[in-house]
Formats: C-alpha cells, structure tokens, sequence
C-alpha cells in the first residue's frame, strides 16, 4: 500500500476538502492511502472521518505564526513519515516553500494542484512562481485557467473536480423532503455554497436578494459556508432588512440534500478555478446563475447561464423567477461522465501512481 501525503489550509467541507475527500472515499484504500497535513483546524471538519477511514492527521504551525517552524515540521512529518509522493493543493505560487521541505525530506514525487486562477498577493505569486515550477515533479490544475495562473507556460494535467454523481442526482422526494425540514415550503429559494470570503461576492448577492424580494416577496436566500465576510454578511443583511430573506447556515455535511431543496444555484464569484460546487448543482439538475469570469469548462448541461459582474443586482435578479422555475429533473449522467467529472474516472489517475 502506497501512503500519499497531501498539504493543505484546512480540511473543512469546501472546495478543495470536499474535492480531495470524494477522492479518499472511493479510492482503494486497500492500494492507496491519504494522510494530511493541515495548517488550520476548524470545528466543522473531516477530521474524524479521515481516521476513520484510515488516515494521518498532523497539525503544523501556521505560516502566519512561524514561517520556520512550519517548514522544519513540514520537512519532518515528511522525513518521519518516509512520504515519497506529495501534494500541495493551493491557489499561489508561495507553496513552493512546502515543496522545497517535502524535497529535503525525502519526496521523490512533489505534486502541487491549482485550484484557483487568482489569488490576493498578486506579486508574491509572482516571485515565487518560478521555484515553484523548478520544484514541482508534476503539475495539477483543476481547469486550463488554472494552470495558466499557477505555472505560467509551463505544462500540466488538467485533474477535473469529479463528484459521487449517486450522492448528487436529483429526486424529487429527497427535495420535498428537504424544503419541509429546513420551512422552505411554498418559498422561492436561492441557494449558494461556498466559504464567506470577498471572492465569492456575498455582498453583491445580497443585493441581488434586495432587488428580488420587491418582486418575489417569498424569497429566501441559502449561504451555505462560513469564512471571515460573515460579520460584514451579517451588517448588509441588517442594512437592506433581509434578515426574514437569508439564512447563514454555515458549514454543512448535508450539502447534497440542501441542493435539492433549492430552485436556482447563485453563483457571481470575481474569480474560481473550477467550482466543483457548480458541477454538484448541475448534477442535481439545478438551474446557475453565475458570472462571467466563470471558466466554460465547468458546464455540463444546458442549465448555465453567465452575467457580466457589471451588470447591476437589478439585472441579475430579473433573470432569476425564469430560471427558476424551468422543469426540475435528474439530468442524463453520461455528460458528466464524458467529461470526466464521475469520481471513479479520478480515482483510477491516483490509483496509477501508486
């Protein structure tokens, strides 16, 4: 059995834990194991069921706190550990560092995986991009854009956000099931996942939702996450008298079945790699509203449709009763799987390494 350690922020239910879990949940533990090390613990996290299923956790000291420290226990857990193939999921070229003590401990294979196509220290990204790439053995990318942004002209796979399309296929019992739990019945709902930082424009959604309550007066709007905008969330939704309209559910195991509750999937983010999100919306035959920037490579089925960031919240909440109230139905699973978002197509690329 090959043992695979992956570095990453936190390991909370969002982008790049939900990613990397569907992976670790229908792998072949029998072959290939995952442990982790996390810089940041959070109360809602896959902590437990990573053990459960046979990983290492280990905790090391934030950048933030010691840059030093970090390294020296990076490199340790590495040596320790006697980890030959690693990975470094992130948005910025500043993770070089992680790679260089993955080397000095031993890492033949170092593997750092793009997830975004941004990130706000646009010149630090910039000075470390080229010994990232001098230090990487293999390149990931979750979409072309990514790539690009991360290694430049340098070459990479391109590793899709795949899903469990069984967890996320529409049916309609589940959802009247859902709306009657969470009191949604009878109600218009918005629904967006995704952790509460500036990326992901809550404020702008918010005046999306101001804008649509004068026509739908039984509107609610579902943020599903948590992050540092929260208590700038909370004061906007004081501001506009939205607190009958949006409901901050925080971070949520349960994201499958709120889904299908929903009636339109929001999604105005000023930049992403690839919104697994949006392939987990899609699967769940959830009609997307979502911005422009948004790459092309994450639609699967006819039911995205883009506006331009600059378009007013006006603009965005006219498009929003149409869309929301075409047919609901389980969508046809091969485009998911001829574009290679089917987890058990994934796992078989990490399987292949061990």
């Amino acid at each position: 059995m090959t043992r695979m350690l992956h570095i990453v922020g936190s390991m909370s239910p969002s982008g790049i834990g939900n990613y990397i879990m569907n992976v670790y949940r229908n792998i072949d533990r029998s072959k290939v194991q995952f442990d982790f090390i996390v810089h940041e613990h959070r109360e809602v996290s896959f902590d437990e069921e990573i053990k459960s299923l046979g990983g290492k956790l280990y905790y090391v000291t934030r950048k933030a706190v010691s840059p030093m420290k970090n390294f020296v226990e990076i490199r340790n857990v590495v040596k320790d550990g006697k980890y030959k193939i690693v990975f470094r999921h992130t948005d910025t070229s500043t993770v070089a560092l992680d790679l260089l003590a993955a080397k000095l401990g031993g890492a033949k294979v170092r593997i750092a995986h793009s997830h975004s196509t941004s990130t706000p220290n646009v010149r630090m990204h910039q000075t470390f991009q080229p010994m990232l790439n001098a230090l990487c053995t293999g390149r990931f990318a979750c979409s072309q854009k990514a790539g690009e942004w991360l290694y430049g002209d340098k070459p990479f796979e391109v590793i899709w956000n795949a899903i469990n399309l069984d967890e996320f296929r529409y049916q309609e019992k589940y959802r009247m099931r859902m709306r009657t739990k969470e009191g949604l019945e009878g109600k218009l709902v918005i629904g967006h996942v995704g952790n509460l930082l500036p990326v992901k424009n809550h404020l702008f959604m918010l005046g999306i939702m101001a804008a649509l309550v004068k026509k739908e007066p039984e509107s609610v709007m579902l943020f599903v996450g948590d992050g540092e905008m929260r208590p700038a969330i909370e004061r906007k939704i004081a501001e506009l008298g939205l607190e009958e309209h949006v409901r901050l559910l925080g971070v949520r195991t349960d994201t499958a079945k709120l889904l299908q509750a929903m009636d339109l999937f929001l999604f105005p983010s000023k930049y992403e790699g690839l919104p697994i999100a949006m392939v987990e919306a899609q699967c769940s035959g959830l009609p997307c509203l979502v911005s422009d920037v948004i790459t092309h490579d994450v639609d699967v089925i006819p039911l995205v449709e883009r506006l331009s960031l600059e378009s007013s919240p006006e603009q965005w909440a006219d498009r929003i009763p149409e869309l929301s109230r075409q047919e609901r139905k389980a969508p046809d699973e091969t485009a998911f799987v001829e574009k290679g978002f089917d987890i058990r197509q994934m796992v078989k690329r990490y399987e292949e390494m061990a």
